[in-house]
């Protein structure tokens, strides 16, 4: 059975729209929240905001009001190992647009690849970010927050832990359980027992086992592929979740994959929407 949750998506999947025609989109499925990656194919969006709102993030929030949208999360390419100076100032631009627009969190990427073990040198280059980021929020009064993705080397919540432990305060995470899944070699209820106190929201996609140009998989419409959805949902129900769950269909990075709305449409139509069986053989 399905939770009770509250379904989202990332532009990744429409990357060439604008602000109103990816409200639209949304509204038109019945999906009310919204992970901002792109806007009008631009991924600096800090800019992008800048140039076509300035000086009034209201005309922004109008837009999103008019289609009772919310924007759960401005998403950078920010990445806590290895983040240089120019990386820094690219994520304040964004912290300040997420203020702005009350938007409560800022994804970022912890950096590094789970087929080499995390060092010393990459946990400690990632909680100096943190601690710095963390100082950046207090000087600014920013109430928006940054959200580690379980993603690169951080796709397991055995190295989420790592990483939490080693800064000494809580670590928000965003939990993209196809990646833990297939990365990290983890069960969504091991995910889960382990760092459930630190998830905000969740990501869900469907791949089968043929490489693609970019992984050793390909993405495939929801509810045709190999992810065990079934073992998400239990999860999420037997723990009463009640947050938001985002499709995260990255056409922008995947040209191969249909549209987005296709995408949505067998979301309903494979019963990952409605936690209705599944047909045999999908």
């Amino acid at each position: 059975m399905q939770p009770k949750i509250k379904w989202g998506i990332s532009t990744l999947g429409c990357h060439e729209l604008d602000l109103p025609a990816i409200c639209q989109l949304a509204e038109k499925h019945g999906i009310h929240h919204l992970e901002v990656r792109s806007l009008a194919d631009c991924l600096n969006l800090p800019e992008y905001l800048d140039v076509t709102y300035p000086n009034d993030p209201g005309a922004a929030q109008r837009i999103l009001r008019r289609h009772r949208q919310s924007i759960i999360a401005l998403n950078s390419g920010f990445s806590l190992i290895g983040a240089d100076d120019e990386a820094r100032d690219e994520l304040l631009a964004f912290a300040r647009w997420a203020d702005l627009l009350d938007i409560p969190y800022i994804r970022v990427f912890g950096g590094g690849s789970m087929s080499e073990p995390l060092t010393q040198s990459d946990i400690a280059a990632a909680t100096q970010n943190l601690h710095w980021w963390k100082r950046q929020r207090e000087k600014h009064e920013w109430v928006t927050q940054i959200a580690l993705e379980t993603h690169d080397g951080f796709s397991s919540a055995e190295r989420c832990l790592q990483l939490q432990d080693a800064f000494g305060s809580p670590v928000h995470v965003i939990w993209d359980t196809h990646h833990t899944w297939k990365m990290g070699n983890e069960s969504a209820e091991d995910t889960w027992e382990q760092i459930a106190f630190m998830i905000r929201h969740v990501h869900i996609k469907d791949s089968i086992s043929v490489p693609s140009s970019r992984h050793p998989y390909s993405y495939v419409l929801p509810g045709q592929g190999e992810f065990p959805v079934d073992d998400v949902w239990s999860v999420l129900s037997e723990n009463n979740y009640r947050g938001i769950v985002s499709l995260e269909w990255e056409r922008k990075w995947h040209p191969y994959l249909p549209d987005l709305d296709t995408a949505l449409t067998a979301l309903t139509e494979s019963g990952w929407r409605s936690g209705a069986p599944f047909p045999v053989g999908r």
